[in-house]
């Protein structure tokens, strides 16, 4: 009976997975016309000039739906809506008209000490995810 043979399979590190993804991408925006060029050229610009004023938050999707709707209703951006409703959030904050020690509960998790239990009263019908855990067991 002939030996498997065993062969090396090749594992690519993720830094040069995205580097040579990059260079493939690069390659292929040569080929296209100038005006398509320069149209994806400003377009990266734009994203990258936007970078500092972007962050990304974990949301309910009942908050996120309300949100929306309400900045389809007002015809604003839901970004400026958020901004002024953080805004108000924090002054708030330091002027002690929210509690936000009163909603604090023991954290299970390792990188933080407290999560926020949410009273039923502050937004009807709005379900917190619970973090899952590799056991599948849920953190509250």
């Amino acid at each position: 009976m002939p030996e498997p043979k065993f062969e090396r399979r090749a594992v690519l590190d993720p830094a040069v997975a995205d580097l040579l993804s990059g260079m493939e991408r690069r390659k292929a925006e040569t080929q296209l016309p100038r005006q398509q060029r320069e149209k994806k050229a400003k377009e990266r610009a734009k994203i990258t000039s936007r970078r500092e004023q972007r962050a990304t938050y974990d949301l309910p999707p009942q908050l996120r739906q309300r949100i929306k709707d309400l900045a389809d209703r007002e015809r604003l951006p839901a970004s400026q809506l958020v901004s002024l409703a953080l805004i108000r959030f924090l002054n708030d904050l330091e002027s002690g008209v929210v509690d936000v020690d009163a909603m604090k509960q023991p954290s299970r998790s390792p990188r933080y000490d407290w999560n926020l239990n949410f009273p039923e009263n502050l937004m009807p019908g709005l379900v917190i995810p619970r973090m899952i855990t590799k056991n599948g067991k849920k953190h509250p």
